[in-house]
């Protein structure tokens, strides 16, 4: 088998020119910083994409998906969850890499709201009620 890597560098470079930025995306950090813009989510499978980007505790994307959506994420009203009412989107995102044990997730968020200064007394602030229906016997 022959590996990439022990071709000469002008191969590597003439042969990546001929390779779509889309495919070459997701081969390293360096390639997704570059071109992670390129990638195209259906809005209705936007959410879709961030929660599982969470679950996979994939912080290279989050990180990249946050610094570009945070402002939305912020004015967004009530987000509705499994019986949970969220203040907005951020908050449903904290509660959501809480549940689901993705610290590196945990990690990218605290750190970017500790850069917009947003961070303290977050422990503090009431953003999730509880909704149970009742029954109308």
């Amino acid at each position: 088998m022959l590996k990439i890597m022990n071709l000469p560098g002008d191969l590597i470079n003439l042969v990546k020119e001929y390779i779509p930025k889309s495919n070459l995306i997701f081969t390293n950090r360096e390639n997704y910083n570059l071109y992670h813009n390129m990638i195209k989510i259906v809005p209705d499978k936007y959410n879709n994409y961030v929660k599982d980007m969470i679950k996979r505790d994939n912080e290279l994307v989050l990180n990249a998906i946050i610094r570009e959506n945070y402002l939305k994420w912020f004015e967004n009203g009530k987000i509705y969850y499994k019986n949970a009412v969220f203040r907005n989107y951020m908050y449903f995102i904290i509660n959501y890499c809480i549940k689901n044990e993705s610290e590196n997730c945990l990690n990218i968020i605290t750190i970017f709201l500790k850069e917009l200064g947003l961070d303290k007394n977050l422990h503090k602030k009431n953003v999730i009620k509880y909704i149970k229906w009742k029954d109308l016997d």
